[in-house]
């Protein structure tokens, strides 16, 4: 308790120091917890619309690294069809869970039981992950398992190559509500 950790990555992939006020085991307050133990953590100055699932808390003593983009190699379990590049489906690698694409891998096409190297994209925010850690890639029915073999660190403020920044994709004309739109109704 009263020790100074780094939480993140935040949604611009830094890791910001916290105090932690108290810890809770099993609704029982404790004043330690050990790695693979769940706890609850009540962080000062921190509000809850700041913290998001995926998220670590790490000793200062480290220095940890967001990514957008990571290296794996996988191998496909079950996959009705062919997975090429631009698939998109969940990866659950450590406590991150997010929608990553394939940007591109050494084969055309993957099928059922194919291995292939693959460098995929993160959609939504840059996550906390380390090389050798084991990933599960699903989407419905189809299953892929395989490691994480390199990360690519996130600088802050940059943007992974060939995206733009969240604002920029927000400027679209729209027609006001209620009335100029060529929509079915007569105004919303």
């Amino acid at each position: 308790m009263n020790d100074t950790l780094l939480l993140g990555p935040t949604s611009l992939g830094e890791f910001v120091p916290v105090s932690v006020r108290g810890i809770h085991r099993k609704r029982m307050p404790v004043k330690e917890v050990r790695g693979g133990q769940t706890a609850s953590f009540a962080l000062k100055k921190m509000r809850r619309n700041q913290i998001r699932k995926g998220m670590v808390m790490l000793a200062t003593s480290e220095t940890p690294v967001a990514c957008w983009e990571f290296e794996g190699d996988i191998l496909v379990l079950h996959h009705p069809t062919t997975i090429s590049t631009k698939y998109q489906a969940m990866v659950h690698c450590g406590s991150s869970k997010q929608t990553a694409s394939i940007i591109s891998m050494n084969k055309e096409h993957l099928r059922t039981g194919d291995k292939a190297k693959c460098l995929f994209r993160f959609i939504k925010n840059p996550e906390y992950l380390r090389p050798g850690t084991r990933m599960v890639f699903r989407e419905g029915r189809t299953k892929a398992v395989g490691n994480v073999t390199k990360i690519f660190p996130h600088v802050p403020g940059a943007f992974p190559h060939g995206s733009k920044p969240k604002m920029a994709a927000v400027q679209h004309s729209h027609p006001p509500l209620g009335g100029g739109g060529h929509g079915r109704g007569k105004g919303r």
